[in-house]
């Protein structure tokens, strides 16, 4: 009698065997000893076609179980969550390294966007955020074209004034800091008042270009710079201030906080 490979006779072919067309059998005889069908010409031995077989992937058929904390979603909630956990998990994941390093390099570009913001690095990429003064003029063009303007007049519009050239005095009230980390290269902020002290607040981010200014609380410092909206800093104390800024190109000290 012949053996019965079922699900496996294409892997166990018998090309020296006669095969029954219907349940697979392998036999040397005229008839098939499990159904009794006779063997038809073209499934004869010498003259039945062989069966190609494929080769599987990784040169294994077996089927590789992946556990539950292996899974993709899993370790993309730990690398949202508790980021050590999630890298580790996906380390020793059995799956394939090109999906890993696809999986990281999606969750490496979402933690970018998360924490900088489309806005911020769209606008670092342009050079938006690395030359917020015009540096095409020279210091006596700039100057010559900045309007006068007092420091009230400036709290109240200068939200709207869409990069005007403004030279304003003001007095310093307090070193500030904005800790919007892509704006890094101009890092230095000054919390002002009007010179009289009035209680009100404007914002000076030093985008000196001719050298970085030490300015200190007290200082009356006239100021040559272009106009920008509300911006958000912290004082020493880590009070938080909202107000209207101006990107300074030019400071001169006009009395020392000293005296």
């Amino acid at each position: 009698m012949g053996s019965l490979l079922g699900s496996h006779a294409v892997e166990n072919e018998r090309a020296d065997l006669n095969k029954c067309p219907d349940c697979e059998c392998f036999f040397a005889g005229e008839t098939c000893p499990m159904c009794g069908k006779p063997c038809p010409e073209e499934m004869r031995a010498g003259v039945r076609k062989p069966i190609k077989i494929k080769k599987q992937k990784g040169g294994s058929d077996r089927v590789t179980f992946v556990q539950w904390y292996h899974s993709w979603w899993f370790i993309a909630v730990m690398l949202l969550f508790m980021p050590v956990i999630g890298i580790v998990l996906l380390a020793t994941s059995p799956h394939k390294k090109l999906h890993k390093g696809i999986f990281i390099a999606l969750a490496l570009i979402y933690s970018v966007i998360s924490f900088y913001g489309i806005g911020n690095i769209v606008g670092c990429v342009t050079n938006q955020l690395e030359t917020p003064v015009d540096t095409s003029l020279s210091r006596e063009e700039y100057i010559a074209k900045c309007t006068a303007i007092d420091a009230e007049s400036y709290f109240r519009t200068g939200n709207s004034r869409n990069g005007d050239f403004v030279t304003v005095d003001l007095m310093i009230v307090d070193n500030a800091v904005n800790w919007d980390k892509m704006n890094s290269k101009y890092p230095g902020y000054y919390l002002c008042s009007a010179p009289d002290g009035s209680s009100f607040i404007i914002i000076i981010r030093n985008c000196t270009r001719e050298g970085d200014v030490n300015l200190i609380p007290g200082d009356v410092i006239r100021v040559y710079g272009e106009s920008a909206k509300n911006v958000i800093v912290y004082d020493s104390n880590y009070v938080e201030y909202t107000a209207p800024c101006i990107n300074a190109a030019f400071t001169e000290l006009i009395s020392s906080g000293n005296k």
